[in-house]
């Protein structure tokens, strides 16, 4: 595909316009103030207000920088997915990884995906993604270091540029998580950690949260807690009694039971920026401290 149809293919199709926003006096004469409106040049829907220190990125410069950044590789990364989250605040891209990695019995698809905002929520950023085979969960993980998110400041235009040195970085990376997995997957997993990972993502559980405690909780909050423990009991049956299958029965619980938000692209909303990356993302921390 060319940019253009990967644009207009994914309803990326439109520019974000920086609008100063302009008050009226009480004799109703103009009253210029320092705020702007981002503006969705498709819809006219105004996405976020900002200061005029913030720095617009187009649509557009960052997947011809995709582009330019997949290419090297030729076949071993391709273009598969792209899309707007929440009327445009957000984009993401997906680059699929050739060739299919091999992890406790099962096989996972791996991806890297780009993010920027259109709404100065948060900076431009590139990590990984993965999803296995036997069940479809999915599970991203973004860089916190400083040279892999990009604040909408003025330098933004040149960082835009290094989204190729980035996708490389992530390749690498992915790579990584790979031996992440498999260290996972070899160590085992008793009913105590269960426990204390459900607690770590929920906040609450059935072994550390007391019965006083559980009955202040809502019916929603026991409903979460109980698909929380069936995912992960489901992913022991399948991937054995290890670190991975806890980890597997989050991201099952955030891919499959947690309801997204009920807009276009909700469910990748949850997984790339919403509460399922949170939950995800907290989970796998916790694995790693084990």
């Amino acid at each position: 595909m060319t940019v253009k149809e990967v644009l207009v293919n994914s309803g990326l199709d439109f520019d974000i316009l920086k609008m100063p926003l302009v008050a009226k006096s009480d004799s109703g004469d103009d009253i210029i103030t320092p705020y702007f409106g981002l503006v969705n040049s498709k819809t006219k829907e105004t996405v976020n207000t900002t200061k005029g220190g913030y720095t617009v990125s187009q649509n557009k410069d960052v997947i011809e920088m995709v582009f330019k950044g997949v290419k090297k590789f030729g076949d071993d990364i391709s273009i598969t997915k792209a899309g707007s989250i929440n009327g445009g605040r957000r984009v993401y891209v997906q680059l699929k990884l050739a060739g299919k990695a091999k992890i406790g019995g099962d096989t996972v698809d791996q991806y890297i995906t780009v993010i920027d905002s259109n709404d100065g929520s948060t900076g431009l950023s590139v990590g990984i993604g993965d999803e296995f085979m036997h069940c479809h969960n999915q599970f991203y993980k973004f860089y916190k270091a400083g040279n892999s998110i990009y604040r909408h400041t003025a330098t933004i235009e040149n960082k835009i540029k290094e989204i190729p040195n980035l996708i490389e970085t992530a390749l690498s990376e992915s790579l990584k998580q790979v031996r992440t997995y498999e260290k996972f997957a070899s160590t085992p997993l008793t009913r105590h950690l269960a426990d204390k990972m459900v607690k770590h993502v929920l906040g609450y559980d059935r072994k550390f949260t007391s019965k006083a405690e559980q009955n202040e909780l809502t019916t929603r909050s026991l409903n979460m807690m109980d698909s929380l423990y069936d995912a992960i009991t489901i992913e022991q049956k399948y991937m054995g009694n290890n670190l991975l299958a806890l980890f597997n029965g989050v991201t099952r619980y955030t891919t499959h039971i947690q309801k997204p938000a009920k807009r276009e692209n909700g469910d990748m909303e949850s997984l790339l920026v919403g509460s399922g990356y949170k939950k995800a993302a907290s989970a796998y921390e916790f694995c790693l401290t084990v």
